[in-house]
């Protein structure tokens, strides 16, 4: 099936891991549609503008060779409207800069070099709104990518490259990985992956043990001060005053005078 005026449905859906691994990889009509558009307001153009071939890497993934790949849910190459691209004889980067010189209306464009010859242009369309961002994909050392910061139009145009022997003519190679950031909730649950949550767990027990104790230290600290409050007022009583001899020999005056008076009446 021709989609645009130079590619074909063919094209825009062949996966060298669909075909190694007998992945089912045909999208429905309003995948097509998106393909299409992808093809008339973009590759087309492109393909005119440059005068020589563009050769599709991956354009659309169907959600099993997508989970296969490591997508995301949410992948424009599931929807139909993103496609990874090389054009042999080209240096890539050359090949990203003329889409941002054409001024043709992408919605996100990546460039993503995973080494000196593994590089190649991923661009998708939405003709609802395009967002027009322009991303560097930066790669960790077993080249996974990791993170895709987003530049400006001016820094994207400023990039270089280290000029090489037979540059522009390189063998250019192809791997069909995720190549979109993820989006913001996805890079949540991302970071509360089963090796996250646990030390979440552990944090709260541990916090639980230590109201326990709280709990049980406050009756000892107070039985402990009720002691201690007795020891005081026991201190506060006046003690008794010893008896001297002068007050025995008075108090026994009285005693005697008490009784003399007694008998007299």
């Amino acid at each position: 099936m021709q989609l645009s005026r130079f590619f074909t449905l063919a094209e825009m859906t062949r996966s060298e891991t669909a075909e190694r691994e007998n992945i089912p990889n045909q999208p429905g009509e309003g995948e097509i549609d998106r393909l299409r558009a992808l093809c008339s307001a973009m590759l087309d153009p492109l393909r005119e503008a440059i005068g020589q071939g563009i050769r599709v890497n991956s354009g659309y993934r169907s959600p099993a060779l997508n989970r296969r790949i490591g997508g995301a849910s949410n992948s424009q190459h599931v929807e139909g409207r993103a496609t990874d691209i090389q054009s042999p004889g080209m240096p890539v980067l050359e090949l990203f800069k003329t889409i941002i010189r054409l001024g043709l209306p992408f919605d996100q464009l990546i460039y993503e070099a995973k080494s000196a010859t593994a590089k190649w242009v991923h661009v998708s369309h939405n003709p609802v709104g395009n967002r027009g961002q322009i991303m560097k994909a930066k790669f960790s050392p077993d080249g996974r990518p990791i993170a895709y910061p987003t530049i400006t139009r001016d820094e994207a145009l400023a990039m270089t490259e280290p000029a090489v022997r037979g540059f522009g003519t390189e063998p250019l190679e192809y791997l069909e990985m995720p190549d979109e950031p993820l989006p913001i909730r996805r890079a949540r649950k991302a970071r509360e992956k089963p090796g996250t949550a646990p030390a979440r767990k552990t944090i709260k027990a541990a916090k639980k043990p230590a109201s326990k104790k709280a709990v049980k230290r406050g009756p000892t600290t107070r039985s402990s001060k009720k002691p201690m409050a007795r020891a005081s007022v026991a201190a506060k009583k006046p003690t008794p005053k010893r008896k001297t001899a002068k007050s025995m020999l008075s108090t026994g005056k009285n005693r005697g005078a008490s009784k003399t008076t007694t008998k007299k009446g």
